[in-house]
């Protein structure tokens, strides 16, 4: 075993190791308390153009997304409802994708690399990780998509939190 200061290496190692959580932990709290923000904002806000608006903040209010909208399920393709994002969104698209499989399986998928996701539906080559999640208003079966720059970008805080905004709606 190599000593660095008299300290074992597995010494260390132990230490980055609770480092990085201590670092994760603090970048969860941070972006809890952006939600926390975001849905204080967000029931502030008048009906009127309500789901743009909506998007509109979340999109500037969250950096590396590059893609934040609605889709809507039209017969067997989905349709670009509202959204903002970098790019002009694919419209229309199909249900084998990231958001078609959210909605036919009526769950929530988090897609850390979407590289790795067999189907993924290429409409911003910039796009690194996704979130879906569906939910219903008037019978019309929607998704909330949302792309980020980087890989690894959501999680199951995210999850909850966007499932509380998508009530806002």
């Amino acid at each position: 075993m190599v000593a660095v200061l008299g300290i074992p290496e597995t010494i260390i190692g132990f230490l980055e190791y609770l480092l990085f959580l201590n670092m994760n932990m603090i970048q969860s709290n941070a972006k809890e308390k952006k939600y926390q923000k975001s849905i204080r904002f967000i029931k502030s806000l008048d009906q009127k153009d309500k789901i743009n608006n909506i998007l509109k903040y979340l999109y500037n209010e969250f950096e590396d997304w590059i893609f934040c909208g609605l889709y809507i399920k039209e017969g067997n393709q989905l349709e670009i409802s509202n959204h903002y994002s970098d790019n002009i969104p694919c419209s229309p698209i199909e249900m084998n994708g990231v958001c078609g499989q959210s909605i036919t399986e009526k769950n929530t998928l988090v897609i850390n690399d979407v590289n790795k996701f067999k189907n993924h539906i290429v409409c911003d080559r910039n796009s690194k990780s996704e979130i879906a999640i569906p939910f219903i208003r008037d019978d019309k079966e929607y998704v909330l998509d949302i792309d980020s720059r980087k890989l690894n970008s959501f999680d199951q805080i995210d999850a909850k939190y966007l499932r509380e905004i998508i009530k806002e709606i």
